[in-house]
Parts: C-alpha cells; sequence; structure tokens
C-alpha cells in the first residue's frame, strides 16, 4: 500500500511504512553530524529549577551526575518522568476494553509486494500484515478480546502466530525472528500547558492516542520542529516570551490529533468489515475522512507568530510553505542569517548583484497564491510568518525585532537591494 496512484491535489498521497530503527538512525546520523551524540542507558532520577537553571539528577551505570542547562525538554514519553516531576497533570482516558497485538517480525509465505488485511468477524476486528521497507520484517497488528489474557502475559511469536492461525487460517505462514512484539492499551491523553518555568514537554510526554492513522511520530516531530528553533533564539538572546508560542501553537494541534484519531480509531474497531477496509485503503493512499494524515495542512493561522500585512496573496501566515522548487545551498558561515530572494517568472530582468530564482513553470507563484509582486517571510521550521502584496522593509524588520529582539542589521543591507520578494 506504500506504492499508492497518484490522488489529485494531494502532493504525498501514499503512506510509506518505515522501521522505527531506520529513523532513529537517520535522526543520530544527522546529530553526529553537529558533533552531538546520543547517550542511552541514562536514568532520570530527579529535577529541580531556579530563576537561572534546571539541575537534573541523572543516573548512569549505577552512578550519580547533576546536569545543569539553561533548559530541560522532556521527550520520555507517555510514562513522562520529567512531566510527573513538575507536577503536569495528563488529562484523558483509559480505553481498558480495547488492547492491540503489535510486533514487527519475519513472516514467511506471504506476498511482499502489497499490505494483507483480513477482516474476521464480528469481535475478531482487523488483522493487518505490512511489508516494511529495506528491513525484510512485517508490521502486524490485532484487536485482542478483553478476555483473551495477554495483557498480564509476557508475547510471544507462537502468540502472534495462533492468532493468526484462529482468525485467518492461512496455511503456509511462519512467523520467525521478532524485532518486538507487545500488547498496546490504549490511552488518550494529553497535558493541559506544555511549559514550567524552564522544562517544556514534547512527543509522547505530553500526548498520546490511538495509533489509528500514525500519527504518533510526526507530531512528536512536529512539536520538536516547532520548539527548536524557538529554543535557539532564545539562547542567542531573543525574548523569552517567544518560548510561549510553542504551546499557543501546539497545544491546539495535539487537541485536534487526539480528536481526529479517537474517531479514526473507534471506526476502524467497529464491526462494518467493509467500510473499515475501504477507510484503511483510502488513508494510507492520502483519502481520510477523519483528517490530513500527512499533516501538511497543519496551520498556524490566528497565532501571535503570523502576521499579514493585506490579502493580496493566496497564502496565510501560519500556513505551512509549500515545495516548489529547490532552495539555493546556503555556506555554513552563513547559517543563521536571514536571507532574501526573488522569484521571477522567465524573461525578467535581474542583476548580477540580485539573489533571484527563476519560476520556469509558474509553479512556485501558483502554490503561494502570487500574481504579480508579493512578500513571504518563512520561519525556520518551514512555516509562513509574515504575508504581503509588496516588499516592505519596516513590517519585516518590526516582524524580526519582536520575535527575535534584534533589529537584524545583515537582513536590512540585504533587503535594501530587492524591490519586492517575487
Amino acid at each position: 500500500m506504500y506504492d499508492a496512484p497518484p490522488v489529485p491535489g494531494v502532493p504525498y498521497p501514499g503512506s510509506l511504512m518505515v522501521g522505527q530503527q531506520f529513523t532513529e538512525a537517520t535522526l543520530r546520523e544527522k546529530l553526529a553530524s553537529f558533533g552531538t551524540r546520543v547517550e542511552l542507558g541514562g536514568e532520570l532520577v530527579e529535577l529541580a529549577q531556579d530563576r537561572d537553571q534546571v539541575t537534573a539528577s541523572v543516573r548512569f551505570d549505577g552512578q550519580h551526575q547533576d546536569v545543569r542547562a539553561r533548559y530541560l525538554i522532556g521527550c520520555d514519553g507517555g510514562g513522562s518522568t520529567v512531566r510527573k516531576q513538575v507536577g503536569i497533570d495528563f488529562l484523558g482516558e483509559t480505553w481498558e476494553q480495547q488492547r492491540m497485538l503489535f510486533g514487527n517480525l519475519r513472516v514467511d509465505g506471504l506476498d511482499a509486494s502489497v499490505a494483507h488485511m483480513w477482516a474476521t468477524g464480528p469481535g475478531g476486528g482487523m488483522l493487518t500484515l505490512a511489508p516494511m521497507p529495506r528491513s525484510g520484517t512485517w508490521f502486524f497488528t490485532a484487536p485482542l478480546p478483553p478476555d483473551d489474557g495477554q495483557g498480564t502475559s509476557p508475547v510471544s511469536v507462537e502468540t502472534f502466530a495462533d492468532i493468526f492461525s484462529q482468525r485467518v487460517g492461512m496455511s503456509g505462514v511462519r512467523f520467525h525472528d521478532a524485532v518486538y512484539l507487545s500488547v498496546y492499551q490504549v490511552n488518550i491523553r494529553m497535558v493541559d500547558r506544555y511549559r514550567d518555568g524552564r522544562v517544556l514537554l514534547a512527543g509522547d510526554a505530553a500526548h498520546v492516542h490511538t495509533p489509528a492513522g500514525g500519527q504518533g511520530m510526526n507530531t512528536g516531530v512536529q512539536d520538536a520542529y516547532n520548539l527548536g528553533w524557538k529554543l535557539a533564539h532564545v539562547l542567542r538572546g531573543a525574548p523569552e516570551p517567544l518560548l510561549d508560542t510553542y504551546e499557543e501553537e501546539r497545544l491546539p494541534i495535539a487537541e485536534h490529533v487526539l480528536a481526529s484519531t479517537t474517531a479514526r480509531g473507534r471506526f476502524w474497531s467497529s464491526d462494518d468489515s467493509a467500510r473499515v477496509s475501504e477507510r484503511i485503503v483510502g488513508a494510507f493512499q492520502g483519502r481520510d475522512p477523519f483528517s490530513d494524515v500527512s499533516q501538511l495542512s497543519i496551520t498556524y493561522r490566528g497565532s501571535s507568530l503570523a502576521r499579514d500585512l493585506d490579502e493580496a496573496i493566496g497564502i496565510r501566515a501560519g500556513d505551512r510553505a509549500p515545495d516548489a522548487q529547490p532552495a539555493p545551498q546556503v555556506s555554513e558561515g552563513r547559517r543563521g542569517d536571514v536571507h532574501t530572494h526573488r522569484i521571477l517568472p522567465p524573461g525578467l530582468p535581474c542583476s548580477d548583484s540580485e539573489s533571484a530564482l527563476i519560476d520556469s513553470a509558474g509553479e512556485a507563484h501558483d502554490l503561494y497564491g502570487v500574481d504579480g509582486d508579493g512578500l513571504v517571510l518563512i520561519r525556520p521550521d518551514g512555516y509562513v510568518a509574515l504575508t504581503g502584496g509588496s516588499w516592505d522593509d519596516q513590517s519585516v524588520a518590526d516582524y524580526l525585532e519582536r520575535v527575535t529582539g534584534d533589529r537584524a542589521h545583515r537582513f536590512e543591507r540585504v533587503a535594501a537591494a530587492a524591490r519586492s520578494a517575487w
């Protein structure tokens, strides 16, 4: 199902299932390229904060050490020690009657070019097996009945084989070499605030929900993406209130994700197998009636960081900046500056001193809704900060001063040479 046919109007129509080990490896490699590595095996025991710093007591191999930092980010999952230490409530519910058998393991005897789903009748729910790219493993899901007893005893490869035999009964299918096996209990919970002083929460530490639609990791990554650039600016001297916009923008997204995944999860667990199958396939193909599972339509419109000078162009501040054409490479020495580029249709003259991109197919103008001149300021996380129908040095400089606390003189020198952003 990850080779879904194109869907009109959907830029990324299909879903790609990737093993978590590959995602983590990619993130760790990127972090290592900045000279930092992930330390495993540590445990947060206690934390304390004052006006200037956070002190975390961490245990490594039985040895305690104190780590002091200006801020601490709790990304430690649904059972978050950080969240509990600072006393932030985790509000919501547990679906005691809904448990899922999840696993990643090798399977022989199935066509690995497609995903497989079996509607196993009333009470049995939907059993799925989806091939995982690169790893040679399969992702297995099946609901467990409340009285199954598997919630309190360890699961094994034999458990998965027995469930498959009982509900599908297909001969010649063999399970072996598990990467992980687990029983998942559905929890639908989120915090009412993302911050306590110098401590902030992200990912499952701030919100958990049903796995229907595969929204958990994407939501957590977007939390970090939203917070990362703001925290970097504050550490470099931007006003502290910039961190408050993290909760302002991300808490409503968490509320929406919980609502949509709950609706999707309830429907997918129903006994109407034909409609459930149709909607699961639709979700993989970019057609989902509950929400956009790609999360590309997320918007921060109305945020205190979103400013529209007028309504002259189509895109709005707070929207995700569409991918239109490759951006020019920026040298390491210039990273962190504000860069201006003119986006020109073919045939218009530009000076050699200008940084101009030719929109040869008109794609950028169409996607951003620009007919003629326009101004778009894009944040470090790829969302639109400010829009207008024409270049306005003062408005852009005022915006940057409010966000970063700096008049951004390097930006003003560059902008003075540009007649418009488009």
